[in-house]
């Protein structure tokens, strides 16, 4: 998929379409990992040569952080919109059956992009895969908050560890990337959820 007109001018390149080429470069960076894809592999995706990727983009590492806010603003904006669901229940249903949405986008599931690059070596030289794992711990506090109102409006049982409910949340949406990956089908994955959900331990 051509993403400029053929002809191109010195540095960034004419009808340049950054939202398709954050697109493309999207699918390479979860398909392969941010560590595995070479800049000739995403000058290869975006049909562009090197110097034009520079100046679109200044760097690898630049690009993929674009490609991360675009992906967290855009499918994975549901990481944050469901602390708007009503009851502890709901927000985790929809937390995981969202999850499982966004890694079955296409016939060849990919894993999550942000979990899956937490164990990237180069990211981590680059200074970004701290900034990644932060914010996968302030999510994993928010869902504390969020489970220590719970507990005090009635909803959930009095006896639950909220920490500990917390961490059994994230370890399951992270858990999914690599069940996906590994070949689980998105049916057993959206039983997975269900069950899931029939042993929340609420009080409603």
């Amino acid at each position: 998929m051509s993403i400029i007109s053929p002809k191109r001018a010195r540095g960034r390149p004419r009808n340049f379409d950054k939202d398709a080429a954050l697109s493309i470069a999207l699918d390479l960076f979860r398909k392969k990992g941010f560590d595995n894809t070479s800049l000739e592999d995403l000058t290869t995706a975006l049909n562009v040569n090197k110097p034009s990727l520079y100046a679109a983009f200044g760097n690898k590492e630049q690009l993929f952080l674009e490609v991360l806010n675009a992906y967290t603003s855009g499918p994975t904006a549901y990481f944050h919109a469901v602390f708007e669901e009503p009851t502890t229940r709901s927000l985790v249903r929809m937390l995981l059956l969202k999850s499982v949405e966004v890694l079955f986008y296409n016939e060849s599931p990919y894993g999550c992009l942000v979990v899956m690059s937490t164990a990237s070596e180069a990211l981590q030289k680059a200074g970004i895969q701290q900034k990644l794992v932060d914010g996968l711990q302030q999510h994993q506090q928010k869902l504390v908050a969020r489970f220590e109102q719970a507990k005090a409006s009635g909803e959930l049982r009095q006896a639950v560890d909220s920490q500990r409910l917390a961490l059994y949340v994230v370890t399951l949406h992270k858990g999914l990337s690599l069940q996906a990956i590994n070949g689980s089908s998105k049916e057993d994955m959206l039983q997975l959820v269900e069950q899931v959900i029939d042993l929340w331990p609420s009080t409603i």
